[in-house]
């Protein structure tokens, strides 16, 4: 029997494991939704002081709605066991990705960084601090969709951690200065954490590495990051001076918050020019003033040259011919080796995983571009190869970067119910095309006695399937009723009601009615039909029907109506009723 949490969260499987807690995989019973539940190790279960605290941040964070942060739902005890019940999320962590696919291309780093900052933004506008921000806390789904986790605990579990183990909080990697000098953090600190995992999304590195976690934390301290682009060529100047802007070790030159740093990432994704970064590179490269943040040793601006104006004119002509001549010498140099270079034959990759593809790359002396193309594909199994430029078997020199296409799998979704409410053919194909899909539409049509023409009847997929975007449809539709040619039944003398389920429900005809005022039928009663019985007609034709409304052969009225009604039924039994005596010959 799975364990039940609060007689609400069932455990379904154990997900992860964490210094904290013990992450599982459960569903909620109440509301019938898949979630996770993040259940305290037993070293805290003592600590009053620490659940406290954890419940106060917990319930904190809980307040915070924004789409790339894990919701948190519920935090409760069950017997001594405390945990917190947060949004499930179908992905990988961060971590995860960056050790199988870094450096990541420009654009997806930018991407995964908007909307991680956008969720640091949000926790700092609603005074909530991070203090933990690191890849391995942030969520990734199938497509690209970044969730950060565990907003708000890293306050409440530092205390308890320091006590309890006297480590510091969170991974030393990605450790802001101030955290390492066990001073209060703030908003700074979590940009800083964020630099460094931007710092790895393009390089696949950590700025700083070491054997202990102490050489790490001092490193923080000390010194000075490799530039990324040391690491990877390929990130341009602009992103590199975000980057380094973001880990500069004192807060002040660091973004002043989250808001900043999403701006300039905006900027740099749309093309557009940093106003701060343009205006350091307007001023004389040959002058070496320190811009903020960006972490460049530069002389003072205002310091002249003392050198004539006619000697530096000379000095710069002679750089400018030594520069000519130096382009050329290199020009022919790599002519030269480029024609020295020996030529391979491109590997096949289609169908391999990246690491697999690696391999096979090294071994013709090729070298990949880091710079993946992802594409939704029904046919090749997610994260295997789909594409490679150049080609299979074509022949390269030695060294050349291979582009690769990785396959996302299927593009699924959640196929809508298009049966109900004999919903038109029409309705049900926009309805479709609005939900996403995609693929191609088939129809076949059967009569059907209920539905109107043309409505959905039968649909593959079924309602709420999940289904490839652009996998085939097919939707059956009702042709309608089949009509034929009939006798009109005789309903005369039946109950209106009777003669409604005869002419409409088993022959199929749209029924008019009609009443009248009558002395020979009872009340309710069918009078006559249009058409008269036994005439032939449509199934689907209207027909009329009189229904009497009374008073009836049996209405008691005035003294002469009976009268008159008594002598007609003595006359029935051949006798007579005397107006004086008021007996028959019967008597």
């Amino acid at each position: 029997m799975s364990k039940i949490f609060g007689e609400r969260y069932e455990v379904l499987e154990k997900i992860g494991a964490g210094g904290m807690a013990i992450v599982y995989k459960a569903k909620d019973l109440l509301l019938n939704r898949v979630v996770t539940i993040k259940v305290l190790r037993e070293q805290f279960v003592t600590d009053e002081d620490f659940i406290r605290r954890f419940r106060r941040e917990a319930q904190s964070a809980a307040s915070l709605s924004h789409p790339n942060i894990v919701s948190i739902y519920d935090v409760g005890k069950d017997g001594d066991t405390e945990y917190i019940v947060m949004e499930y999320v179908e992905g990988r962590n961060l971590k995860e990705i960056i050790r199988e696919y870094a450096p990541l291309s420009t654009e997806q780093s930018i991407n995964l960084a908007r909307q991680i900052t956008g969720a640091i933004q949000n926790a700092h506008e609603n005074h909530i601090i991070h203090r933990d921000i690191k890849p391995h806390n942030i969520l990734v789904t199938a497509d690209g969709h970044a969730k950060v986790t565990d907003f708000g605990i890293a306050r409440a579990v530092s205390s308890a951690t320091v006590t309890h183990t006297g480590d510091i909080v969170g991974s030393v990697h990605y450790l802001s200065p101030e955290q390492a000098k066990g001073i209060q953090s703030n908003e700074q600190s979590d940009i800083y954490s964020l630099g460094i995992v931007l710092y790895e999304l393009l390089t696949g590195k950590v700025p700083y590495d070491g054997e202990t976690p102490i050489a790490i934390a001092l490193k923080h301290l000390q010194q000075e990051p490799v530039p990324p682009s040391k690491l990877n060529p390929r990130i341009g100047k602009e992103l590199e001076g975000v980057i380094m802007r973001a880990i500069s070790k004192s807060p002040e030159q660091r973004y002043l918050s989250a808001k900043e740093l999403v701006e300039d990432l905006n900027h740099i994704q749309a093309g557009r020019p940093i106003a701060w970064f343009n205006i350091s590179l307007a001023e004389d490269p040959e002058k070496t003033q320190t811009h903020k943040g960006m972490g460049k040793a530069l002389a003072p601006i205002g310091v002249k040259d003392s050198m004539p104006a006619k000697s530096v004119s000379k000095k710069r002509r002679l750089w400018i011919v030594g520069g000519i001549v130096l382009f050329l010498a290199l020009l022919g140099g790599g002519i030269w080796n480029y024609m020295a270079v020996e030529s391979t034959t491109v590997p096949d990759l289609v169908g391999k995983t990246v690491p697999v593809a690696e391999d096979f790359i090294k071994k013709a002396q090729l070298s990949l571009d880091p710079q993946f193309a992802y594409e939704f594909d029904d046919k090749v199994e997610k994260d295997r190869i789909i594409a490679q430029d150049p080609k299979a078997d074509t022949s390269v020199k030695a060294g050349r970067a291979i582009k690769i296409t990785v396959s996302k799998g299927s593009d699924l979704g959640q196929f809508p119910d298009v049966t109900v409410g004999q919903m038109s053919k029409e309705n049900a194909i926009f309805l479709i095309q609005n939900a996403g899909f995609t693929g191609k539409i088939t129809f076949d049509t059967i009569p059907n006695a209920t539905a109107a023409k043309d409505a959905v009847i039968h649909q593959n997929p079924a309602p709420l399937a999940t289904w490839p975007k652009n996998g085939d449809i097919h939707l059956t539709l009702s042709a309608g009723p089949q009509w034929q040619t009939i006798n009109m039944p005789n309903v005369i003398g039946k109950s209106s009601s009777e003669a409604k389920t005869i002419l409409v429900e088993q022959n199929k005809l749209v029924l008019k009615i009609e009443t009248q005022v009558s002395t020979t039928s009872p009340e309710d009663v069918v009078i006559s039909t249009t058409p008269n019985p036994g005439e032939s007609i449509q199934q689907g034709a209207e027909v009329t029907m009189v229904v009497s409304r009374g008073p009836g052969p049996f209405a008691q009225g005035t003294e002469a109506q009976a009268s008159n009604s008594q002598i007609t039924v003595a006359q029935l039994f051949g006798g007579y009723i005397s107006s004086d005596t008021k007996k028959s010959k019967f008597e």
